[in-house]
């Protein structure tokens, strides 16, 4: 095994002066960096390590932070303008939730590892709406993956994923399609509740008193109290009524993770 020297340079304790443009500071172990409202314009941190810096209110024009790892920094007020953060990471780091929006990788997979550092990192410093729309980015661009891979005609997913990754990332793919229309991959409680009532609304149609006596209007409040756990006279059958039962023990246990999930995010 070969192995050869790789260290990185270090810039410590620092305060820039004046803007920066087009600057090398790839591999640099940057620490306790000071700059407030300055411009950096093409400046290179790829694969850097920046720890403990202060770059409130600067901007960021085409700047390149791939593979760089960004460890208790400070950006409250930093804007980023058509920078690049490909396997870029982030630790503890002051960041303005519009990042969010602004700064994704193209490619889904790179969007997608990118949005699971930051929603730790939002979470690390108590940014918890930030942690909310992270997750909602995250499970789309999930959603977004398995599609492509499996149905996209793009030739990159076409010769990355064939015959039985294809496949399973079509059952991915239905897998989260199910679990987002009943209760929104862990998101939606409005979901559950939508999903109760249809049920209340299929079984409706099999109950003997929509058949039989009094129609579809007198049947539907008997659903709704069998749905709840009280039998009334005319009832669904005992199978019926069973099912109906686990549904709704299904469906609350759904919206109790909901609840515990974003209590346990406070």
């Amino acid at each position: 095994m070969e192995l050869k020297a790789h260290e990185k340079l270090k810039l410590c304790d620092k305060e820039l002066t004046n803007d920066s443009v087009e600057e090398d500071l790839s591999q640099h172990d940057i620490t306790k960096f000071y700059a407030v409202g300055r411009t950096f314009t093409k400046v290179s941190f790829k694969q850097s390590v920046l720890n403990l810096c202060y770059f409130r209110n600067c901007t960021f024009v085409g700047c390149n932070f791939t593979g760089a790892a960004i460890k208790e920094c400070n950006f409250r007020g930093a804007s980023f303008d058509n920078c690049i953060f490909d396997y870029c990471t982030f630790e503890k780091t002051q960041l303005e939730a519009d990042f969010l929006n602004r700064c994704l990788p193209t490619g889904e997979n790179l969007a997608r590892d990118l949005v699971r550092s930051l929603r730790v990192n939002f979470s690390q410093i108590g940014d918890y709406e930030a942690v909310n729309a992270a997750i909602k980015i995250e499970v789309q661009l999930t959603r977004q993956h398995h599609y492509n891979a499996a149905y996209s005609k793009i030739g990159y997913y076409r010769s990355k994923y064939k015959g039985g990754k294809r496949f399973l990332n079509g059952l991915l793919h239905a897998k989260w399609k199910f679990f987002d229309l009943l209760w929104g991959n862990g998101e939606s409680v409005p979901r559950i509740a939508a999903v109760g009532l249809i049920t209340i609304i299929v079984f409706t149609f099999a109950h003997p008193y929509a058949t039989t006596l009094g129609g579809y209007i007198q049947a539907l409040p008997r659903v709704g109290a069998n749905f709840w756990g009280v039998k009334v006279t005319e009832n669904l059958s005992n199978m019926c009524f069973a099912l109906i039962t686990a549904i709704r023990f299904i469906l609350f246990g759904l919206f109790m993770a909901v609840l515990v999930k974003r209590l346990a995010r406070r």
